[in-house]
């Protein structure tokens, strides 16, 4: 009996097997956004990770946006693969930051580098050196490491949210100052990739699992924010619980919720450790910079008690110049501003949003 149980499920899977790489994986059922192996976002012994240079990919973003990949010799994100040298004839602008500098969701032409490259491209070559869930240490340590190799900046812009807070808690440093990169593979990660890559049955089982983890997370929100808008569960709308997920997510809410602060209270310190050691290499590099400060849909909606004050002491003492965006996002229908100008249940800018962020920057800074 047992025999026949092994030969039978042994026959399945040899059929699974079969069936998935000649015919599942060209149906329109086997595509996942999450099982896409995003093989060019890869780890860095030096700044913790990056993106491959000169790749040209379409990465899927979030539920249903997606965007055209493109970066340049140094793994910057940029509008073509091509080479770029350490010294050139015009001024150069580095762009310092995370994933909403990178650009979440959006072709680079509809992000902040590719505004600023295509309206400065006759006087500066701006390079985008920001990557998601990048932080503070990562901006000291990337910025220090082409430096060194030898490329020239003459401006750079440095952009700072609550986000990069809390990344910063779980970038981890060696003796010597050197940023911790766990790059080991665990077999049991290889097994399960290599099943639900090649096998039918574990892939669906593996959908139907998100599927119900997402329904429960869902639900959960629901409830949240049925008791903060004062509506009976039944009478709570999706839209209702995208934008409390938008305001209320930890990794801004902890700007206006005294509970949630305590727990992130040392990332400010550690940050500013490393900001101290960027400006500071930027200054002996006599790199002129700015701070910008921006905002999440929580410090639109809620007063930002912890992240902005924090940060407009530490430019004023440190004589910084400091564009801080919040008064941008300002008005009397803060829902609308953030449902406006933010990707709906997300916090990276939509395309409204980065207009709004461009032109602020290019109306305050002379480039010229």
């Amino acid at each position: 009996m047992v025999k026949k149980s092994i030969f039978f499920l042994s026959f399945i899977f040899l059929v699974d097997l079969i069936l998935s790489n000649l015919f599942f994986k060209n149906s329109n059922f086997w595509k996942y956004s999450k099982l896409v192996d995003h093989h060019w976002r890869i780890p860095s012994n030096i700044y913790h990770h990056t993106i491959k240079p000169n790749i040209d990919v379409i990465e899927p973003w979030g539920f249903k946006l997606e965007k055209r990949l493109i970066t340049n010799s140094l793994g910057f994100r940029d509008y073509t693969t091509k080479n770029i040298s350490k010294k050139i004839d015009k001024k150069r602008l580095l762009l310092i930051g995370d994933s909403a500098i990178e650009g979440a969701g959006y072709d680079y032409e509809h992000t902040i580098g590719g505004l600023l490259q295509k309206k400065l491209e006759k006087e500066y070559e701006v390079l985008n050196s920001a990557v998601g869930s990048y932080s503070p240490s990562i901006y000291f340590k990337k910025t220090e490491h082409y430096i060194n190799q030898g490329y020239k900046f003459d401006e750079a812009l440095i952009f700072l949210d609550p986000s990069d807070i809390i990344d910063e808690l779980f970038i981890f440093h060696d003796n010597s100052g050197n940023i911790l990169v766990n790059t080991d593979t665990k077999d049991e990660k290889d097994l399960g990739k290599f099943l639900v890559n090649n096998f039918l049955i574990f892939r669906t089982f593996l959908r139907i699992s998100d599927a119900t983890e997402n329904i429960k997370n869902y639900l959960k929100l629901k409830v949240k924010a049925s008791k903060k808008f004062g509506k009976s569960y039944f009478d709570t709308s999706s839209e209702d619980v995208l934008y409390y997920r938008m305001t209320h997510v930890d990794r801004s809410a902890w700007t206006f919720d005294d509970s949630l602060f305590k727990n992130f209270n040392e990332g400010l310190k550690k940050s500013e450790k490393y900001l101290n050691k960027l400006i500071n290499l930027l200054r002996k590099n006599n790199i002129d910079f700015y701070f910008i400060l921006y905002p999440h849909p929580s410090q639109i909606v809620y007063e930002d008690k912890y992240h902005k004050p924090y940060w407009v002491k530490w430019a004023k003492e440190n004589n910084i110049k400091l564009i801080s965006l919040y008064e941008d996002f300002k008005g009397e229908n803060v829902k609308q501003i953030a449902l406006d100008t933010f990707i709906f249940g997300d916090l990276h800018w939509n395309k409204k949003g980065t207009k709004v962020v461009f032109n602020r920057i290019i109306n305050q800074i002379d480039f010229n």
